[in-house]
C-alpha cells in the first residue's frame, strides 16, 4: 500500500504574489507534462507554473521544475512537501502569480513550500493498494469454477463478455499469484499490468 495526495487545490497570498497550488494522483511521470502544459493554457497571465512529483511506488522516480524562478526555490520544495509525507504518485503544481513585490530566494522557497504543504493538510492523503489486472479467457464450464476461485481470493471480475467461451478482466491483490491459484483450470490469462485503488 501506498499513500498518494488527493486532488484538490489552494490558494495562498504572500505579499501580493498569489500561489495557487493543484495536486493530482499520477500514474506515471508520463502524466506530468500534459497535466503542467494544460495548467499553463489555463493560467497565461502566470509568470511561473513550478512543480513537484513523486511517479513510482519506492519514491526513486522523482521530479521538479522552477519554470524561470531562480535555482532551487521553487519545484524542489514543492518536492519535498510530497517527500516529506511520503506521498508517492502524486503530482502538485503551483501557479504564482506575481504581485510586484520580490521575495527573495528564501522568500521563495517559504511561500512554495507553504503552498504544497498547506494544500497537502487541506486535501489529506488516500491510501491505495496495487492490485495486478489480467484478462481471462476459458469455457462457460470453467468459468463457472474460476469465477469461484477468484472470489474467494479477494479478486474482481469485470467486463465479463459471454460468446463461444468467456472472457473478462480481472484485478488482483498484489501479493496474490492468480495463475497458482487457478492451477489446474483451462484458462488463458493475459497480463494487462497494474493500478492503484482506494482502500477506503
Amino acid at each position: 500500500m501506498i499513500s498518494c495526495v488527493r486532488s484538490g487545490e489552494h490558494e495562498l497570498v504572500i505579499k501580493k504574489s498569489r500561489f495557487i497550488s493543484y495536486s493530482y494522483r499520477i500514474s506515471s511521470r508520463d502524466d506530468v507534462k500534459p497535466t503542467v502544459d494544460a495548467l499553463k493554457a489555463e493560467h497565461k497571465e502566470a509568470r511561473h507554473v513550478c512543480y513537484g512529483f513523486i511517479a513510482d511506488e519506492k519514491g526513486d522516480d522523482f521530479g521538479y521544475d522552477d519554470n524561470g524562478e531562480p535555482s532551487g526555490t521553487a519545484g524542489k520544495p514543492v518536492y519535498s512537501a510530497l517527500a516529506s509525507v511520503d506521498a508517492r504518485k502524486s503530482l502538485i503544481v503551483v501557479v504564482r502569480y506575481f504581485g510586484g513585490i520580490k521575495l527573495g530566494a528564501g522568500g521563495l522557497t517559504r511561500a512554495y513550500r507553504q503552498s504544497a504543504a498547506e494544500l497537502i493538510d487541506k486535501v489529506g492523503l488516500v491510501t491505495v493498494e496495487k492490485y495486478g489486472v489480467y484478462g481471462l479467457a476459458c469455457d462457460g464450464e470453467t468459468y463457472k469454477k474460476a469465477s469461484g476461485v477468484l472470489r474467494n481470493i479477494g479478486c474482481s471480475v469485470t467486463d465479463i463478455v459471454y460468446g463461444a467461451g468467456v472472457t473478462c478482466t480481472v484485478c488482483v491483490p498484489s501479493d496474490t499469484d492468480i495463475a497458482r491459484a487457478l492451477n489446474g483450470l483451462k484458462v488463458r490469462l493475459t497480463d494487462l499490468g497494474a493500478r492503484y485503488e482506494n482502500c477506503e
